[in-house]
């Protein structure tokens, strides 16, 4: 098959999205099938020839009119201005485009594929519609911006033939919101991580500072990530050990509001803040495994890439009862969850990991073993029938 991707959100800026995007380009190209991605073009600074461990096979393209988002560092949102992605459909038709987001490089992907003709899967990956969201792009949080916003994201998706959902809770917000195309419920998907030696694990905790229990947190740094929250719970699990750590990776336009909460708490020698660390870096030096509990407070996840990743290194996890995080986090076998927003029974709960070894323990090889449902293998299988069948039905109309 020959594949075209087009998503708003790609390295070097760093999302599920953009790591949703990346595994499966590399599962399908594994696989035998032509694959290009069409992204934002990055600016000067941050522009790359090719993709650190992405499949040489694999085409990128940076549509040219693109423009920076000022308060989210290397995101870029472009124009949907057809001619150079145009010229490059009529070089190589696709036989299918799957679009992973809804507006300028995915709107400019549905139109082609109307006028080339050929099948149009796309992936509900991000709740723009809550009002964090809103407010990170300058748009006001009422109640009819959010009915818009629905309004545009699920008529968008019910042009496509078929839907991809993350999570089951996804797929019933669409369909409660008029969604009536049929919806695929499939993971993101994760690569098996290659896993240093403890004792190398060993030193590089010790080279960060960590010589106890450390929570860690990877993510954007940003207001619908709910970070005060996970700052105000840690800052009470500290009661009972105060030699524990906080571990944020990620930078974002909440930065400083953040910084901002951390001195306030008075736990900025218990917090280690790396900033933003590149992706394969990420992987390569086992970054999570700096944590020993996976911890977020975000109300607006779908299928975080993040706690995937979280899960494939073993670590349990504590999340809360919102959106697609219960799919994740099974309370009890691999994590335990909270009510939103609750900080004392979100800091509980941490408390109760840092504490209980043997619980611990027992939701650590609960991760691995809920790590392995969500294999980009089987992911690729099940995507990989997604698009036969979307080829199918749209040659059965013709």
């Amino acid at each position: 098959m020959r594949i075209c991707l087009f998503t708003d959100s790609f390295l070097p800026y760093i999302s599920g999205v953009s790591s949703a995007v990346y595994n499966q380009a590399n599962e399908m190209a594994r696989r035998g099938h032509s694959v290009s991605i069409f992204h934002p073009r990055a600016s000067k600074a941050d522009s790359f020839e090719t993709v650190p461990g992405l499949d040489s096979s694999v085409s990128v393209y940076g549509l040219p009119f693109s423009v920076p988002t000022f308060n989210i560092p290397k995101l870029r949102w472009s124009m949907p201005l057809f001619l150079y992605s145009y010229r490059r459909l009529r070089q190589d038709p696709p036989d299918l485009v799957h679009v992973h987001t809804e507006f300028g490089c995915g709107l400019e992907g549905m139109l082609l594929a109307r006028w080339k003709n050929v099948p149009i899967v796309g992936t509900f990956h991000t709740f723009f519609a809550e009002p964090d969201y809103l407010r990170q792009f300058y748009l006001p949080a009422f109640g009819w911006t959010q009915k818009l916003m629905w309004k545009y994201s699920v008529g968008f998706f019910n042009r496509c033939n078929q839907i991809v959902s993350p999570s089951e809770s996804v797929r019933d917000h669409l369909v409660s919101r008029g969604m009536w195309r049929p919806t695929t419920v499939l993971s993101n998907g994760i690569e098996r991580m290659s896993l240093r030696p403890p004792e190398e694990i060993e030193a590089f905790r010790k080279s960060m500072g960590i010589e106890d229990f450390a929570f860690i947190y990877i993510g954007r740094v940003s207001p619908e990530k709910s970070l005060e929250v996970a700052l105000e719970a840690f800052a009470l699990t500290l009661e009972a050990n105060p030699k524990a750590k906080f571990v944020l990776i990620g930078n974002g336009p909440g930065d400083e509001a953040v910084d901002a909460k951390i001195e306030e708490l008075g736990i900025k020698d218990s917090v280690i803040r790396t900033g933003r660390v590149e992706r394969d870096i990420l992987m390569k030096q086992n970054y999570p495994l700096l944590g020993d509990v996976f911890v977020t407070a975000s109300k607006t996840e779908n299928q975080p890439v993040s706690i995937l990743e979280a899960l494939a290194f073993g670590l349990p996890l504590v999340g809360p009862r919102a959106k697609g995080i219960p799919e994740l986090v099974d309370d009890g076998v691999n994590g335990l969850i909270f009510e939103p927003d609750d900080v004392r029974e979100m800091a509980e709960r941490m408390t109760r990991l840092m504490e209980d070894r043997e619980l611990h323990g027992r939701m650590r090889q609960a991760s691995l073993d809920a790590a392995a449902t969500h294999d980009l293998q089987h992911v690729g299988d099940r995507l990989e029938a997604v698009y036969r069948l979307a080829i199918e039905e749209k040659e059965r109309e013709i």
